[in-house]
């Protein structure tokens, strides 16, 4: 009998939280390169907020559903408990809503005709419909007057508690943006962002690089005690550096280390590359290991063309390059064994010398990368097409040999 899912799972407040500080970047961006003082906060001075010189310009709640069940209607809890917090702000500050953007961030959709669906940008209104502070304000009293839910009661006299003048003035301050990206949609909303900021067809990488580095730097600031702001010119910084990291001049190996799948290695067995090391009498380990070769180039210059990071026709001419060193080799090997009279085991033995000379002095640059594993796992890729070879006859004898 399968286990049921336990009521207690911690997995919704955990994505709240991660949610939080997702959309703390993702908001954050539109402040780079034009707002050189604005730092941003998480679980500072509020969920998510944003100061200039200790002075609050936006404070954000954020409110997370994974099921997205959640309707902010004018008894929702989500919208109640959100406007304690700012109610209580208010009263010990009542200049508060004329100098900041108060915003409740969530993926609950508000009721077109709720108070919440009258608070949302104004911006977002089909023709014909208007943002109603007033109204709204009118709909919650209603609510707070009537009480009914206990769990809500500081709430409701927190929002009471506010002067008439003063609950148009907080609500007036106040926008709703309801139907917004869950946690795991929000990479899309981010590499959005990243589109003016990073190389063209970048963005993806960008935002990879970007929250690399951002998830470190929230976890130092949430455990600095206070919790410490991180300055947006930080945010600029690193972009900085991957830009310089991503021009087109400037490319990452980054599969240098990364070991093929089993499965992978397995398919492997019968590849004419194998083959041609075979025919050679290579085995052992060095076969293995030139599998891994073909498989960190062959990933490696898949990602780049994925990723946009190569020209048109330069892997091609990479791999010219890299038969034009071949060929003179390879001849004089032909030519040093002659046609005749020479032993099978002799050939091998000359394919061997061959193939060493790929294992061990072959380092040939693909732009600025030298690295080992794409020169040899390169020749590997044009071994398997049989486009270059080491036993001196390679083209016939692989085809015979046994696997």
């Amino acid at each position: 009998m399968a286990a049921s899912t336990p009521s207690f799972s911690a997995a919704p407040s955990a994505a709240g939280y991660l949610y939080q500080a997702r959309l703390a970047l993702a908001l954050c961006l539109k402040y780079v390169n034009t707002e050189a003082s604005v730092e941003v906060g998480i679980e500072r001075l509020d969920d998510v907020s944003f100061a200039t010189n200790g002075t609050a310009l936006e404070l954000l709640q954020a409110k997370h559903h994974i099921n997205r069940v959640a309707s902010l209607t004018d008894k929702s809890v989500d919208l109640w408990k959100t406007l304690r917090v700012w109610s209580e702000a208010a009263a010990k500050d009542p200049s508060l809503p004329a100098r900041t953007r108060l915003a409740l961030v969530t993926t609950g959709s508000a009721p077109d005709h709720s108070a919440a669906g009258k608070l949302r940008p104004a911006r977002t209104y089909p023709a014909g419909e208007v943002r109603d502070p007033k109204a709204a304000t009118v709909l919650l009293e209603a609510v707070a007057e009537a009480g009914g839910n206990q769990e809500l009661k500081a709430a409701y006299a927190a929002f009471l508690a506010l002067g008439p003048t003063m609950r148009i003035s907080l609500l007036s301050s106040i926008e709703i943006l309801d139907n917004q990206p869950l946690v795991t949609d929000l990479g899309e909303a981010i590499e959005k962002e990243l589109r003016l900021l990073a190389p063209r067809g970048q963005a993806a990488v960008a935002r990879e690089r970007l929250e690399g580095w951002w998830w470190p730097r929230v976890c130092k600031a949430l455990i600095a005690s206070p919790a410490e702001s991180i300055a947006v010119l930080e945010i600029e910084a690193k972009l900085d550096d991957i830009r310089d990291g991503l021009k087109r001049d400037a490319l990452v190996a980054d599969q240098e280390h990364v070991d093929p799948p089993i499965d992978e290695i397995a398919d492997y067995e019968g590849r004419p590359f194998v083959r041609q090391l075979k025919v050679v009498g290579v085995g052992g380990n060095r076969v293995e290991y030139a599998k891994r070769d073909y498989y960190r180039a062959f990933t490696q210059r898949s990602k780049w063309v994925r990723e946009h990071l190569v020209f048109d026709g330069e892997i091609a001419r990479y791999e010219q390059a890299l038969i034009e060193e071949w060929q003179p080799r390879f001849q004089q090997m032909r030519d040093k064994i002659g046609d005749g009279g020479i032993t099978d085991t002799a050939r091998r033995h000359a394919g061997q010398e061959l193939y060493s000379w790929v294992e061990a002095d072959a380092r040939f640059p693909f732009r600025t990368v030298s690295h080992r594993f794409l020169t040899v796992g390169s020749y590997h890729i044009l071994a398997n097409d049989m486009r270059v070879g080491w036993h001196p006859d390679f083209e016939t004898a692989c085809s015979d040999e046994e696997v």
